[in-house]
């Protein structure tokens, strides 16, 4: 089926040409990149403690070669997967990568392990000489891992059951990337993806709003038994591993990759949830600009003020402004991954939902996905996910391969960067009153999204963890049971949720992906907002230290990158910080609101 002509961004679709010419080259690489990582294993093993600091920086730095070209096989079938999920030499190719992937792990992962096994005096003296600058930090945060590494043996045989996990996560993509339903949006009825549908959230027919999310909740209806099986399943497997290693906290290997203390997170969360009411009564005020006794969730998104479409060439023009007016060289590289085609943008049946960056090596440019449906919000998603893109950009031009990607929560601070500096340059430039009313109340929605419901997606994971964690079954009912009860925790009255909204944990990819990936957008929005604040007070002086910031990749602590920034991760004032802009973006959006009406 294809996608509506009427949508701008039709026909911007990725060029995979950079990654592989065909399916046949992709598949002659994955045994080449086999018999390379043999042959070293076979020259390599047993050497990481004996070789010295010169020869384990030569070690290193070919096994960073290495990974880089895996990289860049492994993520051309991955782009084919999330972008035709139906065709069969694709999903042929996904099959592939899935073990040869695994079989590649299994091989190289002796480095890994053999630099843990180290003792920490030898490791102590390698870490301290010259030789392994670039890869310092990273060796020294590996070793954390130390008390929860298994024997070589076990962990091969944990990775070789990798492929069999990854079929329940690709039957959970598979599963919403097919799925289509008619609808009739106001141009006669169209088969619909779960984007599309998404997107009339914000559309100003109340009617239609509504409307949408019953379609949406009825097919997901169909396939919410396959999604709680796929993530039963999911966590099944990582709660045994974790008790295999011996970890105590399901949350632990996420923050242990993010870099955060988990007494940080918690603090973070508790603050987080003490300032719900700033949601609650934002709903409520909006309830009384749109003439509502209370607010439906179909209306939490509704435009107050006047949307209006964008066009796609419009969205470029303004992404590249904002970027430029900060720093050019951002800019430049925003032109160059659109020419080279590195954006797909067309929504379309058979493509996964949402958006993402994925920067796949030091000699091949970031791919961006997104689902553009010409509306005003989709220019911020272009905005953020290009600020992943100038981020791996500048940071694999300066680090290595291996050490240039921060954990998911620092990552995430340059995407939401990018998407404020754009908003606020958006609202700054708006003279329709009506319309830059409707920036402001997006930008303060944006962030309740990224920071209150990101933060009741992660206590309901914890929850689900727990509950499965005592074997209990992750039905549809015992997550559509924790779902409702977190969403409560946020909303109170303030919105009616629908019965169907039960069924509203099946879409989000996240909870597959990666465990308590959430925390990391309402962690990154609150380090963004201070941020923001200061860059407002002295840009002249900002811009060049956090371009050193995106420089700089993951070569130091979340803590030390963001210090020189005026952030400090262990003073609890940083979160009221952070408080302080938020307050200000919603308070100008209730003021706009008011203007509005008594004008």
């Amino acid at each position: 089926m294809a996608v509506s002509s009427s949508l701008s961004a039709t026909g911007i679709r990725w060029d995979l040409s950079d990654l592989e010419p065909d399916a046949a080259q992709a598949r002659r690489d994955w045994n080449e990149l086999l018999g390379r990582a043999r042959d070293f294993a076979e020259r390599r093993r047993g050497t990481v403690g004996r070789v010295g600091a010169e020869g384990l920086r030569e070690l290193l730095d070919e096994l960073d070669a290495l990974t880089q070209d895996i990289s860049r096989v492994h993520f051309y079938a991955t782009a084919r997967e999330h972008t035709d999920a139906t065709d069969p030499e694709t999903n042929d190719l996904a099959t592939l990568a899935r073990d040869k992937a695994a079989d590649l792990e299994s091989l190289l992962m002796f480095v890994e392990l053999e630099w843990i096994a180290l003792d920490d005096a030898e490791a102590d003296a390698l870490l301290a000489a010259a030789e392994l600058d670039p890869y310092r930090h990273k060796l020294r945060v590996a070793r954390e891992e130390k008390p929860y590494v298994l024997p070589e043996g076990e962990e091969q045989a944990l990775n070789a059951r990798r492929p069999a996990i990854s079929a329940w996560e690709a039957l959970h993509g598979r599963e919403l990337a097919t799925l289509t339903v008619e609808f009739d949006g106001g141009d006669g009825s169209e088969p619909h993806t779960i984007d599309r549908l998404l997107s009339y959230v914000h559309h100003p027919d109340r009617e239609l709003r509504l409307a949408a999310l019953d379609v949406l909740y009825g097919a997901l209806g169909e396939v919410a038994d396959v999604q709680s099986a796929c993530y039963d399943a999911i966590v099944g497997d990582r709660l045994s591993i974790d008790r295999l290693r011996g970890i105590p906290d399901p949350m632990w290997p996420t923050n242990q990759r993010n870099e955060l203390d988990g007494a940080v997170v918690e603090t973070m969360m508790a603050a987080i949830e003490e300032h719900y009411p700033i949601g609650r009564r934002w709903f409520v005020r909006k309830a009384e600009a749109l003439g509502l006794d209370r607010l439906q969730l179909a209306d939490q998104y509704a435009p107050v003020g006047s949307d209006r479409r964008v066009e796609w060439t419009e969205a470029v023009a303004m992404v590249d402004d904002a970027l430029r007016d900060f720093e050019p060289r951002l800019a430049d590289i925003f032109r160059t991954c659109l020419e080279r085609g590195h954006v797909d943008a067309e929504p379309r049946p058979g493509k996964v939902g949402g958006a993402y960056c994925n920067s796949v090596s030091k000699t091949v440019l970031p791919y961006i996905l997104m689902n553009y449906t010409d509306q005003l919000r989709d220019v911020v998603t272009l905005a953020h996910e290009f600020g992943h893109a100038v981020h791996g950009t500048l940071a694999l031009e300066r680090q290595t391969y291996r050490s240039y990607h921060t954990g998911l929560a620092l990552a995430e601070v340059p995407s939401t960067f990018a998407q404020l500096i754009a908003v606020e340059r958006l609202i700054d430039l708006e003279e329709d009153p009506a319309t830059r009313v409707m920036l402001l109340a997006d930008r303060a929605e944006s962030a309740m999204a990224s920071i209150f419901r990101q933060t009741l997606m992660a206590r309901f994971e914890g929850r689900a963890y727990a509950a499965r964690g005592e074997g209990k079954a992750l039905t549809r009912d015992r997550l559509a049971e924790l779902w409702l009860e977190e969403n409560a925790r946020y909303y109170a009255e303030s919105i009616e949720l629908p019965e169907g909204y039960r069924l509203g944990w099946a879409y989000i990819p996240h909870f597959i992906h990666v465990r308590f990936y959430t925390y990391a957008y309402a962690f990154a929005h609150l380090v963004a907002f201070s941020l923001l604040a200061r860059y407002r007070e002295d840009p002249e002086r900002f811009a060049p230290a956090y371009l050193e910031f995106l420089a700089s990749g993951a070569s130091r602590s979340p803590q030390e990158l963001l210090a020189p920034l005026g952030v400090d991760l262990r003073d609890p004032q940083t979160w009221a910080h952070a408080f302080a802009e938020f307050d200000r973006c919603v308070h100008e959006a209730a003021v706009g609101v008011d203007e509005l009406g008594s004008g």
